[in-house]
């Protein structure tokens, strides 16, 4: 009899010795047992827990029976079997290690399977590819201005020199701008600037005889000169200039392209760097720069850019024909805006099919400034 704090006598659990047979493992005379119970201080009567040496036996026996341990009724401890402390030890050591075992092999993927894992997953912050990705993305298009000169001269571009500037905007492309040619009569454009130079710096004057036979002035010369493209007076003032003796001159001043000595050559860069340096009234002073640009609006050769143009508009431009080279140059106003065109060409074999082609050009960029 036990004496408890509930004034309550439990009863003592019975005991019955387990014999293990060694030929063949198995549990000798399992019957049911009663259970052993216990009354708490509330007064509730509960089973009493098997210890854990009393649930691997039980765990043994329901092997060897192939009976479900939770069917089993609950045995003492044999007093044969763990009188031997190394019998015990292994198999409560087998089942922590049966467990273990298990529980890993259900939480711990395989590593294969890790990385299996690792090379299909995408890398962290890695873009992912749509399936749709592989379509062609189209190359981005030139368009505008460049691509309208390209377009125009794709026939011919080893032919041309081109230069085209927006002067409110300052838009502008190219063709060859550098391209060094037979200047033909732009060259009277050089002349006339450094004439007019001379003339700001009081070392010529407009009344002075220009020579050469021509039965002019400076100031008559530089009309016909750049007017109606008079050739005697374009050897007479530059023979008065020294011709190539400019050369260095223009060469400080930006003309890279241009020389005046015999054969006078330029190019579309450097008469798009004068013609800009004009209208800005950067060439020569603003008196001169009057006279220069209303001799260019008053020009008598009009068969190249000014066909283009809607009747009526002005444009100030300077023309060159020599040994199959067609060139023309100028500002054309418009109601929208005011730009520059520069085209120097050639050679060709049939030179005369050319104003047609600046024609054509001509009426594509008024379009594209002014519509």
């Amino acid at each position: 009899m036990i004496h408890v704090m509930d004034g309550v006598r439990p009863s003592v659990r019975r005991q019955q010795t387990i014999v293990l047979s060694q030929p063949k493992p198995a549990v000798a005379a399992l019957s049911p047992q009663p259970r052993a119970y216990t009354v708490g201080m509330d007064g509730i009567r509960r089973p009493v827990m098997p210890t854990p040496r009393e649930a691997v036996v039980n765990m043994q026996a329901a092997a060897m029976e192939a009976t479900p341990v939770w069917q089993m009724p609950s045995l003492r401890l044999p007093q044969i079997a763990w009188k031997r402390p190394a019998i015990a030890f292994g198999l409560v050591a087998t089942a922590l290690v049966a467990s273990t075992v298990m529980v890993g092999a259900l939480t711990t993927p395989s590593n294969s399977t890790a990385r299996a894992s690792e090379r299909s997953a995408p890398a962290p912050n890695a873009a992912v590819k749509p399936a749709a990705a592989a379509a062609v993305v189209p190359t981005p298009q030139r368009t505008g201005l460049q691509q309208l000169l390209d377009t125009f001269t794709a026939a011919n571009a080893d032919k041309f020199g081109i230069v085209v500037k927006n002067m409110t905007t300052g838009e502008t492309a190219s063709i060859n701008p550098d391209r060094q040619i037979t200047s033909a009569s732009l060259y009277k454009l050089f002349v006339a600037q450094r004439i007019y130079q001379q003339i700001d710096l009081g070392q010529l004057t407009y009344g002075k005889a220009a020579g050469g036979d021509t039965g002019r002035n400076i100031d008559g010369c530089l009309t016909v000169m750049i007017n109606v493209s008079d050739n005697a007076c374009g050897r007479a003032l530059g023979t008065i200039l020294g011709w190539g003796a400019q050369d260095q001159a223009l060469g400080v001043e930006g003309y890279k392209q241009t020389s005046l000595a015999d054969p006078q050559r330029t190019s579309a860069g450097d008469v798009a760097t004068l013609l800009t340096r004009l209208y800005s009234g950067t060439l020569v002073s603003a008196s001169s720069s009057d006279k220069f640009l209303g001799l260019l609006k008053d020009q008598r050769v009009n068969n190249r850019l000014p066909v283009g143009l809607p009747a009526g508009t002005v444009i100030a431009h300077k023309t060159g024909d020599l040994d199959g080279v067609v060139h023309d140059a100028g500002i054309v106003y418009g109601p929208k805006t005011n730009y520059l065109v520069v085209v120097t060409s050639g050679p060709w074999n049939s030179p005369g099919n050319a104003p047609a082609m600046f024609a054509d050009l001509s009426s594509q960029l008024w379009n594209h400034f002014e519509n």
